[in-house]
């Protein structure tokens, strides 16, 4: 039994519009701890882990552990009919998922229930040499200049810099970034030894569009994935592992 209620619809969307980037297919497990997400997108490349505490909700209730399995679509379509005053309230019942939205109105959206996965996604295990924290409207910023020319991204810190990189037929792009001062926008950089390594931008791209917060914290090693999180509501939080593009020698 599950039994959930959220005063706010722009932290559900938020976390919808977060989980849409990549998946097509959302595999919750709520415990008596919280609701948790972490899954692959369908060609492997990227992983989402999503952590929303029970004190996250105003009321939450749930005995034993429990899969709620939903097409990303159908809750995606449910989520934009939530308005700004609504109160919310989640219940899963039997194979059923039900979304009630209290305002001007008593609404309810039933979803049915998808069959779980047999197993489920296990984060690795990694030690990566680079810590950057950064407002999450720079890195944006830096995705999209790099994507005027290239559709990948070279990214290379070390100590006392963090330098984003792309290049196509007709041109290259750069941004480069240093800790400290009053005007950077980069306040904590923190490498065990230089490092770059290669990404997708089209992933990136989507990744951006799932920040919510003022800022992020980036991870990543030499050809090794980088690891992106940031803060959702109060106590939340989301990270994206991105698998690096390697280049052949």
């Amino acid at each position: 039994m599950f039994r959930a209620t959220l005063d706010s619809t722009k932290t559900w969307k938020q976390i919808v519009d977060a989980l849409a980037t990549l998946l097509t297919e959302v595999h919750f497990v709520v415990s008596d701890s919280g609701l948790k997400l972490r899954q692959m997108d369908s060609s492997k490349t990227a992983m989402i882990d999503l952590d929303l505490p029970a004190g996250i909700f105003q009321h939450y209730e749930c005995k034993g552990e429990h899969d709620i399995c939903l097409r990303m679509d159908e809750l995606a379509k449910v989520s934009k009919r939530m308005s700004g005053d609504d109160n919310l309230e989640f219940e899963l019942n039997d194979q059923q998922f039900e979304i009630r939205m209290t305002g001007q109105a008593d609404r309810k959206f039933t979803l049915q229930l998808l069959s779980p996965p047999e197993d489920r996604s296990k984060k690795p295990a990694l030690d990566l040499d680079i810590r950057a924290e950064m407002f999450a409207d720079t890195f944006k910023q830096a995705v999209k200049d790099i994507g005027v020319f290239s559709s990948q991204i070279r990214i290379t810190a070390s100590k006392s810099s963090l330098v984003f990189t792309g290049e196509g037929d007709t041109g290259t792009a750069q941004v480069a970034l240093k800790p400290g001062g009053e005007d950077s926008s980069l306040y904590v950089l923190n490498a065990k030894k230089e490092s770059s390594a290669m990404y997708a931008l089209n992933y990136l791209s989507e990744i951006t569009k799932a920040m919510a917060t003022d800022s992020m914290t980036l991870q990543f090693s030499t050809d090794k994935p980088i690891l992106i999180d940031f803060a959702l509501a109060e106590a939340g939080s989301i990270s994206f592992l991105l698998a690096p593009r390697v280049e052949r020698k």
